[in-house]
């Protein structure tokens, strides 16, 4: 894939699960909501980190790791 079809690709996943995560809140599912607020989440910093770093992401959960690793700078309340 190129760069942009990464980016793209993890842009539109995280749309679709953002899609997701606000039926299920409005619904009053707030764990599901908040696990798939984690995934967007996710999956926005991958698309960045490839926008940014130009190669496919590290293989990582942690949030902190991906925004350091794909060079954004977080104040301790970002954090």
């Amino acid at each position: 894939m190129t760069r942009e079809e990464l980016v793209a690709y993890w842009t539109v996943s995280a749309q679709d699960d953002l899609e997701v995560m606000e039926s299920l809140f409005e619904k009053g599912h707030y764990v599901w909501s908040l696990f798939l607020g984690h995934l967007v989440l996710e999956k926005q910093l991958k698309a960045f980190y490839v926008h940014q770093i130009g190669s496919d992401t590290p293989y990582s959960h942690n949030l902190l790791k991906l925004a350091r690793e794909s060079g954004l700078q977080l104040d301790d309340s970002q954090k």
